[in-house]
């Protein structure tokens, strides 16, 4: 039995090396090392950092320092690499901080009254440590427009639009402050989907698809972050999903079969594989960065297939 504990271990160092080495680690916890940084609008965010603190993710980091003596470095990198695995096989669970809320379905036509339409069960997620970041650099306005545009892609991307009142009573303010938020999101260009807005533009793409083709035109992470209020996790979480859907379709599976093994909706799979005809040619470089294959590790992490990008 030790032989084998020795043996996993090794190899879960090696791993974890070999990702030091290839990819720049994306912190699971920004509040962990974020410093004392004043924010933007000068509000003092230590007691809700404190509170962002209490996640799964960070009794995890601590158990693994405090009962078998990991470094921070090796913790967090453990931590990260298991919720990686736990994203992609388990994705469909709901996390911390979710909840499960009802949405209209985007299938329903304008006009009906609230009491007459279908309603899809969405989870959203009310609180997440990236936040810890936005509040620090962006104040309470600036965190209040990122969970709502969070809000509201999470339902659309899961079949269902949040209505103006959805958003107040979530995030515990006046339908007149997310009227004012959407409409200065809509002045920088940012679409809130609303069954409002919905109604007024018709079906779009998806904040994910959106996002990646900003990323396939040659944009930065920071440059996104600033264009559509994604925090840079969040961008290479999409980046990610994209790639495994384009190596995914390209060995063969159906956009059905993608669905279920990435945990996408069928809409953004879609959106996934025309946006990756569309840019085939022209984002070329950057999608031989994410796509290209090497050896690895395939879909269940068996070695000898292909390494997913992270």
């Amino acid at each position: 039995m030790w032989g084998l504990i020795e043996e996993w271990y090794s190899d879960m160092t090696e791993e974890l090396h070999h990702r030091h080495m290839s990819y720049p680690l994306t912190p699971v916890f920004p509040y962990i090392w974020a410093g004392d940084v004043m924010p933007a609008t000068g509000v003092d965010t230590k007691s809700l950092n404190n509170a962002w603190k209490k996640t799964n993710e960070q009794e995890l980091f601590n158990n693994l320092k405090a009962d078998y003596g990991f470094s921070n470095a090796l913790a967090r990198s453990l931590v990260h690499l298991l919720y990686e695995h736990i994203e992609t096989n388990y994705g469909n669970l709901r996390g911390d901080s979710q909840v499960i809320y009802h949405a209209v379905s985007v299938h329903e036509r304008p006009g009906k009254s609230l009491d007459q339409v279908r309603l899809v069960p969405v989870t959203l997620t009310l609180s997440h440590p990236d936040d810890a970041a936005i509040l620090r650099n962006q104040g309470v306005p600036g965190l209040r427009k990122h969970k709502l545009l969070r809000l509201a892609n999470e339902a659309y991307d899961q079949g269902g639009l949040l209505i103006q009142e959805d958003l107040a009573l979530l995030l515990t303010t006046s339908i007149r402050t997310i009227q004012r938020d959407i409409q200065e999101m809509r002045d920088q260009g940012i679409t809130v989907p609303t069954r409002g807005a919905m109604q007024d533009i018709g079906p779009t793409v998806s904040h994910k698809t959106k996002i990646l083709e900003l990323y396939l035109k040659g944009y930065e992470y920071t440059e996104i972050e600033q264009r559509t209020r994604h925090t840079g996790d969040s961008i290479k979480r999409y980046v990610s999903g994209f790639s495994k859907v384009i190596l995914l379709s390209q060995q063969g599976f159906t956009p059905i079969q993608i669905r279920e093994l990435v945990n996408l909706s069928e809409k953004v799979v879609h959106e996934y594989l025309a946006l990756f005809e569309t840019y085939r040619e022209i984002g070329s470089d950057r999608l031989a960065q994410i796509l290209t294959p090497v050896r690895g590790e395939d879909l269940d992490g068996k070695k000898g297939g292909t390494r997913w990008p992270r």
